[in-house]
């Protein structure tokens, strides 16, 4: 489960670019960790695209809409910690995967909500994901590997998960050729016992999918092509189909009542291994380590309970009660 202080965070974006406007001869960086200057300018872009966010300015408006709210320390505490990161996956020659972005994105979407954070510009959609990315691959790359037991109990869990989202109980896989001949083929191939999900990733012209073993996921609320539509409410359970032709091309398709374990196994090893508590108290003893200077205009550096985070400067005023919303942990 992964909670989002959406509240609290979102007085975060209260600042008064001009309340620090006159002020930038004094101390060129707002942060520097571990000799990693990071300029005001930078900080500023970021904390001004947060305060013009339309999904948080009426939470915005209840602060007194300048640096010195509390909640904006959570987003700086963020950006104190990423040379940490940064440092560690460079030391560890760790290689950001395909599978860390999508994990990443995922998480700077859960951290302001997916709503909200589809209203921020590009710019900062992108330095977001890729900040949270680098923390993806790290934990990974220093997390537990989890037994098969374990993945196996996670992989029961998203089931029910997927199962209680998806009322017709079917979920649709396809492989796309270009001639019916071709897709008489594989349908035959599938039938002698192939895989379909290989054949699929290696055969289908439909990418985006093939990458999954053409699965397209659950049926219901999804707008297909009429044809395919027909045949994918109408096929009986773990039968292949005779090719389909749409206005896309020749189409095998294959409906079950579940997904099959093989397609979700790597994700889900993946993200216990993201989710390693081990992973993250030694992520959290390199940032509470860290050497962090703090312009006192943005905030002090403390560290309790051994984790280091960005405290809101003296006298700046309380931080709105929090609103906690719980969300079910997302299925890969």
């Amino acid at each position: 489960m992964k909670t989002l202080l959406r509240s609290s965070f979102a007085v975060a974006g209260a600042v008064a670019v001009t309340a620090l406007a006159g002020c930038s001869a004094v101390r060129p960086s707002a942060l520097t960790v571990n000799g990693t200057e990071i300029s005001r300018s930078s900080v500023d872009d970021e904390l001004q695209a947060i305060a013009d966010n339309p999904g948080l300015k009426e939470q915005i408006s209840s602060s007194d809409g300048t640096i010195k709210s509390s909640g904006s320390t959570i987003w700086l505490t963020q950006i104190a910690q990423q040379p940490v990161v940064d440092r560690a996956v460079q030391r560890r020659h760790i290689t950001v995967t395909a599978a860390d972005r999508r994990a990443g994105q995922a998480q700077a979407e859960n951290f302001f909500g997916p709503q909200v954070f589809a209203e921020f510009p590009q710019w900062f959609r992108d330095r977001a994901d890729a900040r949270f990315s680098r923390q993806q691959a790290l934990l990974r790359a220093t997390g537990t590997a989890p037994s098969d037991a374990d993945v196996r109990a996670a992989y029961t869990t998203a089931i029910a998960q997927l199962r209680q989202q998806c009322p017709s109980g079917r979920f649709v896989s396809h492989i796309l050729v270009p001639s019916q001949q071709l897709a008489a083929g594989l349908a035959a191939q599938v039938r002698a016992g192939t895989s379909f999900e290989t054949l699929a990733s290696q055969q289908s012209t439909d990418r985006n999918s093939a990458i999954d073993g053409g699965a397209l996921g659950c049926i219901d609320g999804q707008q297909f092509d009429p044809q395919f539509q027909q045949a994918a409410s109408t096929l009986p359970l773990n039968q292949v189909s005779a090719p389909v032709q749409t206005q896309f091309g020749w189409h095998v398709i294959l409906v079950r009542d579940t997904i099959p374990f093989e397609l979700l196994e790597g994700p889900l090893r993946q993200r216990l291994e993201q989710q390693s508590p081990a992973a993250r108290r030694r992520l959290d003893a390199l940032v509470a380590r860290a050497d962090v200077d703090v312009d006192p205009r943005y905030g002090r550096w403390v560290v309790r309970g051994g984790r280091g985070s960005v405290v809101p400067p003296r006298g700046a005023p309380r931080q709105p009660t929090a609103t906690t919303t719980t969300t079910p942990e997302p299925v890969p």
